[in-house]
């Protein structure tokens, strides 16, 4: 595969494909694990958000041969809705619908991605965004240059009225309050939930995950959102408790 490629370890949870739109991302948030496994300098990472070299060609030409793959995810290591310009978020979707390609946008952009919603109603899509704050104050500390919680909130709910599928990521885990506050907040306008702990961060040590673990399990319990707990919180999960409950939105590919 080219720019099109398969995720590996805990990204494929989400993903059994992706593409990378940018090189580098403003949001400056402040447990990615982007600029590690790109090898760069979280600045470096932080400064970056250009479109990679000629990515619109090579998608243009890899996609007639990926019609009707598994979904596409926009993007693992940077933001399609970034500050700055995106149309190349835009074209990349369309070269997507015009072949026939399943896709998902994965954003902290909030209502910068309502451009798009067009687009998303003319192909295969899904509507997701990572959101783990309902307090802007810790939001604004974590992911300073990340929309606000209410536009990204604002942003699920216009994807919803769209008819466009939806998910939320509540990872990684920073205030396990404020993750709980998300989800009893937006469970009505969500198709699923995809919840995971954080990880390879000093912040995690001061979280109880048991804890956590047995408060998702009884969220989780009394609601008939599907829902995926990602393999790092399973650990921590009651016993016995179901870690994926699937729904006919998402499909397959979702």
């Amino acid at each position: 595969m080219g720019v099109i490629y398969e995720p590996a370890g805990a990204a494929r949870e989400y993903s059994a494909l992706a593409c990378n739109l940018y090189s580098g991302c403003r949001h400056g948030c402040l447990y990615c694990y982007a600029p590690s496994c790109l090898r760069m300098t979280p600045e470096a990472f932080w400064s970056g958000g250009q479109p990679r070299a000629d990515i619109i060609r090579k998608l243009s030409a890899e996609a007639p041969s990926m019609s009707g793959c598994d979904r596409v995810l926009f993007c693992f290591t940077c933001d399609p809705y970034q500050p700055g310009d995106t149309t190349v978020t835009r074209d990349a979707m369309r070269i997507c619908v015009d072949n026939g390609i399943p896709f998902q946008v994965l954003t902290k952009g909030g209502t910068r991605a309502a451009r798009d919603i067009d687009i998303m109603q003319a192909g295969d899509a899904v509507f997701a965004t990572t959101l783990i704050f309902d307090n802007d104050d810790l939001r604004r500390r974590w992911e300073p240059n990340a929309a606000d919680c209410n536009d990204r909130a604002s942003m699920i709910c216009r994807a919803h009225r769209a008819g466009i599928p939806t998910w939320v990521s509540i990872e990684p885990v920073i205030d396990p309050d404020e993750a709980l506050k998300v989800m009893r907040r937006l469970d009505a306008v969500v198709d699923e939930w995809r919840i995971g702990k954080l990880n390879h961060h000093p912040h995690a040590k001061t979280v109880d995950w048991f804890a956590f673990g047995q408060r998702v399990a009884e969220f989780l319990s009394n609601t008939d959102t599907p829902y995926m707990v990602k393999d790092a919180l399973q650990p921590f999960i009651p016993k016995g408790f179901a870690t994926r409950r699937h729904g006919e939105a998402m499909g397959a590919a979702g």
